[in-house]
């Protein structure tokens, strides 16, 4: 009987937490669910209540209703969300690289400096950094994109976190054996630090893809526009084109989702060996 006794306590403890877990996961997928069940239905079909999630006659119109500029967007989307993460990349890593294992004066300083940045938001000096990239000649080109979304002091944190945790011994040796920084940093640090890339691919990728707010401001010419600009267009001042949509906002949902279950091993063993130490 104590036996029994002291077995129910964790049998309840155990049920009430895989409850509460799946009703997380129900409030979190379920406005997925709606997107996919809205962007297979017709305009006669959106507004039924009760809402049926299954289509009563699924239809491609919605998706038909995006072959005019919609690959346009797309195309546009993804070149630039490539850009932009291949360079944050390279701009991240060999940032963190010189934060974290080389030694010059004023390293931590301007390093807190950097990170501190991540607190200022985006709206705060929009209008300075409008005025240089129309200074520059960059404004309604992608060039204004790249060049606002070069850096990231997020990015080269979560690296130098990563880069903190292999040993100091492993660029010593190095040192001895005659390599240089380049090839140090070319053929110890980046081999082993894969699961930190794949975590920053994910986060930049995430981010850019779903941008709103920088096409806005330095985007006008339509050839130019994003997807989520694109989908922007089927909301009027008079009326919003719900199913058409729903159809783009599922398919911007799939490239997110498809990199995410990529790198997903990568993605946790990154974020949890770069806050092991700091």
């Amino acid at each position: 009987m104590t036996s029994s006794s002291a077995r129910r306590p964790g049998i309840v403890y155990r049920i009430l937490r895989m409850a509460l877990l799946v009703a997380t996961s129900a409030i979190i997928i379920m406005p997925l669910v709606v997107i996919a069940s809205t962007a297979f239905k017709s305009d006669g079909q959106i507004y039924d209540f009760p809402m049926r999630v299954i289509p009563k006659t699924p239809t491609l119109e919605n998706f038909s209703k995006l072959m005019d500029r919609f690959p346009i967007y797309i195309w546009n989307s993804v070149k630039l969300t490539t850009i932009i993460v291949v360079v944050q990349l390279i701009t991240a890593t060999t940032g963190a690289y010189a934060f974290s294992k080389l030694h010059w004066r004023g390293r931590d300083s301007l390093f807190m400096l950097y990170v501190v940045s991540i607190m200022i938001p985006i709206q705060a000096i929009i209008i300075p950094q409008f005025i240089i990239v129309r200074n520059l000649g960059l404004y309604d080109t992608h060039l204004a994109l790249i060049f606002t979304g070069a850096f990231t002091a997020f990015g080269t944190f979560l690296v130098k976190q990563f880069f903190m945790t292999i040993p100091d011994s492993y660029v010593e040796a190095a040192h001895i054996d005659g390599a240089d920084e380049f090839k140090i940093f070319f053929r110890i640090m980046l081999p082993l630090s894969k699961p930190v890339i794949a975590t920053q691919v994910i986060f930049s990728f995430r981010f850019f893809w779903n941008d709103f707010f920088g096409p806005l401001v330095y985007l006008t010419n339509q050839n130019l526009k994003t997807l989520p600009l694109g989908m922007a267009d089927f909301a009027t001042e008079t009326y919003t084109y719900v199913g058409p949509q729903m159809a783009a906002s599922f398919i911007s949902i799939i490239p997110v989702l498809m990199i995410f279950l990529a790198g997903q091993k990568y993605f946790v063993e990154g974020v949890a060996a770069s806050g092991v130490k700091g």
